[in-house]
């Protein structure tokens, strides 16, 4: 049965989509002007899709918990597309059972040439190069990058089908050879012949079928092209005799050699993509990191970054293949959150209120708890969202089985001094309380001690403050306390394509690096500088090598080559020039370092001081702490 059509006039389809947007928006928070970006790509699409020769291609690109996939079952349902729509995940694209094999025989029966819809979700698993290397493709890839490319969806046949139909085309002509005859499609004479040869154990079939019945349905999609119902089978077969089922047989055999393809040049190509790195820089987004960061980031981000990002993750060609409609979510906002998380409680409330048949209530201060001990900025509303809906449901069943809670008509779930509680009404007017218990504590925001916290606070402290005064850098979020025991605090800067880095830039660069050891070593001594400091370490010595040996920024301008056996045109004789050189660097920008710190010693104890009182310094803080500092630095 095929698939219903698309509304059949423009005017049907636009009345479809009219105050769509506003619809969306009731459900869809914080993302107005990326839902009317959505409705723009779309709805060309949507009016004439059947004029086109090639599918469209949508793009939607943000951080994980944005409210992409959300928004476009929404869009997809508002518009009657539900059932010609197709749901993928890219990592099923590197599976040889899944991806488009597992829709290309709905599609090419229902339709095949007609409108319709794929969404592939987390597109970014579908990379196929990594550091500008290419990658491994698998036949699904290829063939989804073919499918945007030409409009054609390829589909083998199974090869399992090929073997058994060679095996029944032979042992159908040996029971011809033996006498077996066929009248209408149905064997008339010696049919024990034929039941032992072609039916093998298998049980009779009363009508005598020269073809099993119960192959019809796999025979229906080898036929070129596929018969619309297996009643066709039937109809076909009763014209036939002995000689032409097996050229009938024969021609079906020889379609299981080659691939069929399917038109779907009018398709519509939504891809989903969590593009994390635009917004913290390549690294692993980590727990702590503010809204208020993400925010600022993407601020800069529009098409260009989308391009670029990518750029990192597919060929150029295959970049141009996905084409220029972009939709860049912006991360989740604090406001949004709020909005979501409130849309949440009240309707849980409700469906648990008609569920139980007592009016349930959700107090505000238990949701802001909730959302204090839950929200994670680059999740965006999940977590909350989840918080709200593991923990009320778990609370409301503590208070049904409180024995003072019989024949209370309400409850109003809250919090009094961190505990939660339940406030239970009953209709003789009387009102209880009762206390709750969470089911496990909240997690900590750090694994860290006291004293490891003092430490890490000193270091980022001294990275913070080395960073203004000699780069004269932009800090967004300072933090020393995170969830990840593999990282113990950070700072994040607001990193400006296309600054020049100049030779007088590299020591004050070097002492940035290594300003989070120099300050425990002023502020602890030179006995209680802690371990950790590695990567600090390991990243100044890289930067500095690589100016002296690579950049030419050295005494000699030279290009080194590592050792003298290696396949390079730098020198070999003088590779310890270059060391030297670093070196050096390493130690003017320690010593700067420590000058630094040591002449704006009130301004680090401020900063020391903010950090550990509240853990984490966002812009505004921040901007407040150095609003009277000159940095000296060029950045």
């Amino acid at each position: 049965m095929k698939a219903p059509s698309l509304p059949p006039t423009i005017d049907e389809r636009s009345a479809r989509l009219h105050g769509l947007n506003e619809r969306l928006r009731e459900r869809h928070f914080g993302i107005d002007a990326e839902i009317q970006r959505l409705l723009d790509a779309f709805a060309p699409w949507y009016r004439f899709a059947e004029s086109q020769m090639r599918p469209r291609t949508i793009g939607l690109w943000g951080m994980t918990g944005t409210g992409k996939s959300s928004l476009v079952r929404s869009l997809v349902k508002a518009v009657g597309l539900e059932d010609r729509t197709f749901w993928l995940d890219a990592s099923e694209l590197n599976n040889r059972y899944g991806g488009l094999s597992k829709v290309t025989d709905r599609i090419e029966e229902h339709l095949d040439g007609a409108p319709f819809i794929i969404v592939v979700d987390e597109f970014q698993h579908a990379r196929t190069t990594h550091l500008g290397v290419p990658l491994a493709e698998s036949n699904e890839i290829r063939h989804f990058w073919e499918l945007l490319d030409s409009g054609r969806i390829l589909a083998w046949p199974s090869r399992g089908w090929q073997r058994h139909l060679y095996e029944l085309r032979r042992d159908f002509k040996q029971c011809v050879n033996m006498g077996v005859r066929v009248h209408q499609g149905k064997v008339t004479e010696h049919y024990d012949l034929f039941h032992a040869y072609v039916m093998k154990d298998r049980h009779h079939d009363d009508e005598h079928w020269a073809i099993p019945a119960r192959i019809w349905d796999d025979i229906r999609d080898m036929h070129q092209p596929p018969m619309p119902t297996i009643h066709d089978i039937g109809q076909k077969l009763a014209t036939l005799n002995e000689w032409e089922i097996l050229d009938w047989l024969e021609e079906l055999e020889t379609n299981t050699r080659h691939p069929r393809f399917v038109n779907a040049s009018k398709a519509l190509i939504i891809l989903l993509g969590n593009l994390d790195e635009l917004y913290v820089g390549g690294k692993e987004p980590m727990a702590e990191l503010d809204p208020e960061v993400l925010a600022h980031r993407h601020q800069d981000l529009g098409r260009a970054g989308v391009q670029h990002a990518l750029l990192r993750l597919f060929r150029i060609e295959q970049v141009g293949r996905i084409g220029g409609s972009h939709v860049v979510f912006p991360p989740v906002g604090q406001a949004t959150i709020d909005a979501i998380v409130q849309e949440e409680v009240g309707g849980l409330a409700a469906r648990l209120s008609a569920h139980t048949g007592r009016r349930i209530e959700v107090d505000a201060a238990l949701v802001d708890h909730l959302r204090a001990t839950s929200s994670i900025a680059v999740l965006g509303a999940r977590p909350v969202v989840q918080a709200v809906q593991n923990t009320v449901p778990m609370l409301l069943s503590q208070a049904l089985e409180n024995p003072q809670a019989v024949g209370a008509e309400a409850f109003r779930l809250g919090l009094c001094e961190g505990v939660p509680v339940a406030d239970l009404h009953f209709s003789d007017g009387h009102d209880q309380r009762v206390e709750l218990a969470w089911a496990a504590q909240p997690e900590k925001a750090t694994t860290a001690g006291t004293a490891k916290m003092g430490h890490i606070a000193v270091h980022e402290a001294g990275h913070l403050l080395c960073g203004v005064l000699l780069r004269g850098r932009k800090p967004l979020q300072v933090c020393v306390r995170t969830r990840d025991p593999r990282v113990g605090g950070f700072v994040v800067w607001d990193v400006r394509p296309g600054q020049v880095l100049l030779r007088a830039d590299i020591i004050p660069e070097l002492a940035v690096m290594l300003a989070g050891r120099a300050a425990e070593e002023l502020h602890f001594g030179a006995g209680k500088v802690s371990a950790g400091n590695e990567d600090d370490i390991r990243k100044a010595t890289a930067f500095a090598l690589d100016m002296a040996r690579n950049e030419g920024m050295g005494a000699k301008r030279l290009h080194y080559a590592p050792h003298a056996a290696a396949n390079d045109s730098g020198f070999h004789t003088v590779f310890a020039d270059a060391e030297i050189q670093a070196q050096q660097w390493v130690e003017a920008a320690e010593a700067l370092a420590m000058d630094t710190l040591r002449a704006n010693r009130d301004l680090f104890l401020l900063c020391l001081a903010a950090l550990k009182k509240k853990g984490s310094l966002g812009i505004q803080e921040l901007e407040e702490l150095f609003r009277n500092i000159v940095p000296t630095g060029n950045y």
